[in-house]
Order: structure tokens, then sequence, then C-alpha cells
């Protein structure tokens, strides 16, 4: 039991991290702040993902070997499928900004 409240609060502080990071790079974009984008989201996933791997050992030490077989590639999923859905819509935030920004040019061109 004290390793699944372990791995939920992981699990919690990973979510709150990565969603964190994510909404840092949001406010980036559409405040059209220039310079390091996507640093915040990149180096918090690298700090997920090494944190997650110490929960792993940790797991594979308080629960045993099973927790190994299961966590390992459980962690690898979470960490791309949360990379692929949150930059895919920090994407979408970026076009939008764009496509503004873009219709803003061509009202002043013509005014």
């Amino acid at each position: 039991m004290r390793v699944f409240l372990f791995i939920t609060l992981s699990l919690a502080a990973s979510l709150a991290l990565l969603f964190g990071a994510t909404e840092i790079e949001r406010r980036a974009i559409v405040g059209r702040y220039t310079g390091v984008n996507g640093a915040a989201i990149l180096i918090t996933f690298v700090v997920s993902f090494v944190g997650s791997l110490v929960v792993v050992a940790l797991a594979t030490i308080w629960g045993g070997w099973i927790y190994l077989f299961h966590l390992l590639p459980m962690t690898v999923l979470y960490h791309f499928f949360m990379g692929v859905f949150l930059v895919h819509g920090l994407q979408k935030t970026s076009e939008r900004v764009a496509l503004e920004d873009q219709a803003a040019r061509q009202r002043m061109a013509v005014a």
C-alpha cells in the first residue's frame, strides 16, 4: 500500500510539473515573448523522466521486481504520450497566434 501511495504522489507531482511548464510555454507564446522557446518544457520533461526512473528504482527496492517490469514501460509510455499531447497543444496555440499576427498585419497593410 505504501508503494502505491508513493507512486500515486509521484505521478501527481509529475503531472503538476508538466502542466505547469506547459502553461509557462503557453503564456510565452500568447505573450509573444522571444528567447529560448521550449526550454521550460524540455527541461521539465527531462527532470520528470529522471525522477520517474528514481521512483521506479525505489518501488523496485520496496516492492519487488514486479514493479520494475510494470513501471518502467509505463513511465516511458506516459512521458511519450504526455510529450505528444502537450507539445501538440502548444503547436496549436502557436499556429493560432501566428494566424492572429498575420491577420493583424494584413489589416494594417490595407489601412
